[in-house]
């Protein structure tokens, strides 16, 4: 799946002070909230969505990545994601605090297609550094563009 088609520089902050993983999915939760489709989910509740996912078990990945994710009533998949300096502490593997989060919601009715997408985005995301390179330029447009190149160059290799 191509991610261009998940996530939109609409919905691609940076935020110097995020002071715990609650403001962070707060955060998250208004920018997924801002979906295309009127009947979008409240920010209420995707925040709830997320938060009792967190609940099952970690979504950190480790270099300072985590991909916060949950099933829900829409049409489409869709992304936002939330890049920060200070770092959050999470329960991330390599105890390091996480500053990049790629929230992602799956429409419920194709939640086969779930863990592929969370396996392939975490293999493309998941760099050492990769937050750094958004927060020195910290222009939506060129991290969304930076996001799909590590997807064509993983796909072509």
């Amino acid at each position: 799946m191509d991610i261009a088609t998940l996530l939109s520089t609409d919905r691609i902050i940076f935020e110097d002070e995020v002071s715990s993983m609650k403001k962070a999915f707060e955060q998250l939760s208004r920018l997924l909230q801002k979906g295309e489709n009127e009947d979008a989910p409240s920010a209420h509740a995707v925040f709830d969505a997320l938060t009792s996912r967190e609940k099952l078990g970690s979504t950190t990945l480790g270099n300072g990545i985590a991909i916060p994710h949950a099933c829900m009533d829409i049409p489409e998949p869709i992304a936002a994601l939330l890049v920060t300096d200070e770092g959050i502490k999470m329960d991330a593997p390599d105890k390091k605090p996480v500053h990049l989060l790629l929230a992602l919601l799956i429409p419920r009715d194709n939640s086969h297609m779930y863990q592929p997408l969370i396996k392939e985005l975490a293999a493309n995301i998941n760099r050492k550094g990769l937050y750094e390179i958004f927060l020195q330029h910290q222009n939506p447009s060129l991290t969304l563009d930076h996001i799909s190149s590590l997807f064509i160059t993983d796909i072509a290799a």
